[in-house]
């Protein structure tokens, strides 16, 4: 006996920081980057197999405590039957911004929900995947749950919630890993640190809040030009934020030099991914070619 349930990444387009502070913010799902979640019944558990550890859910390392959240409230609490193990296979890097730990709690959640026949209703799925990505990263805005189970681009702000944009660009999104990990908790503290403390910084963030909006604007007129005019200012922004890297700072400047017409990095920064706006395919296949020397990996997704 067992469930399964596969999700996808997710890479932000405009509007990381900012968007905790109430402002629009867009995100991509990536769907070539997926992670299958399976739970199956075994002779003991819970149970936990994934990359980096395999073995009981009770001696797993404090990075999972995202997870313990929800087998504890959806199992252990429940006084479910506890000889299951949950499984985790898939292409989404860890701490790099791409969803990863949204993907594992949403896909968590739905095969809990399908093994045990609970009968959550969506919103009580994603209530409890959201919760679980606060243990995770402290404080989660939604935005990754919300893009992982779309198809879609979202549009996202805190007073109205996520709403799919079903248009595309008609362009190339190139992905770039740095191999750094970054650290959402210890970015969102610093930026709010340095947001409360200089009116500078304030506007830095309402000037980084505005872009989000010009580039669903760019999205809907099929401006590819503006979108990469947005995404060059923001990574100005993200920078004096002291969130950009040496790593970083390199892809961006060969994507620039290469063809692309935008380029930031993507998340919390501090590491993780960089993202490069490419008008055609030619131009992206190239490029990715090019970001190989200087990347661990490079992905390329049509918008």
């Amino acid at each position: 006996m067992q469930a399964e349930f596969a999700t996808h990444g997710k890479a932000i387009l405009i509007g990381e920081h900012s968007v905790v502070y109430g402002y629009n913010a867009l995100c991509m799902p990536l769907k070539e980057l997926t992670l299958t979640t399976t739970v199956a019944a075994q002779d003991e558990g819970p149970s936990l197999f994934t990359n980096n550890y395999h073995g009981l859910f009770s001696q797993a390392p404090e990075e999972y405590n995202g997870l313990h959240f929800l087998v504890d409230g959806l199992i252990l609490d429940q006084h479910l039957p506890e000889k299951v193990s949950l499984n985790y296979e898939g292409e989404i890097p860890m701490e790099r911004g791409l969803g990863s730990s949204a993907a594992v709690a949403l896909g968590t959640v739905r095969a809990i929900n399908s093994y045990y026949s609970l009968d959550m209703d969506e919103h009580d799925i994603v209530t409890w995947a959201n919760k679980a990505e606060n243990i995770t990263h402290g404080s989660a805005s939604g935005l990754d749950v919300a893009t992982v189970k779309s198809d879609h681009l979202v549009s996202f702000n805190k007073t109205d919630g996520p709403q799919e944009i079903t248009s595309e660009l008609g362009a190339y999104l190139v992905i770039s890993d740095t191999g750094q990990l970054g650290s959402t908790k210890t970015a969102v503290s610093q930026v709010r640190e340095q947001v409360s403390t200089s009116a500078e910084k304030k506007s830095s963030m309402d000037r980084l809040g505005d872009l989000a909006d010009t580039a669903i604007d760019a999205w809907g007129s099929h401006d590819i030009n503006q979108l990469g005019a947005v995404f060059n200012r923001a990574q100005e922004i993200l920078t004096n934020f002291s969130l950009s890297t040496r790593a970083i700072d390199r892809i961006n400047h060969m994507a620039l030099e290469e063809g692309a017409v935008g380029s930031k990095l993507s998340g919390s920064g501090l590491g993780g991914v960089v993202i490069s706006l490419v008008r055609d395919s030619k131009t992206a296949q190239l490029l990715r070619q090019s970001l190989r020397a200087v990347a661990r990996n490079v992905w390329i997704e049509a918008i």
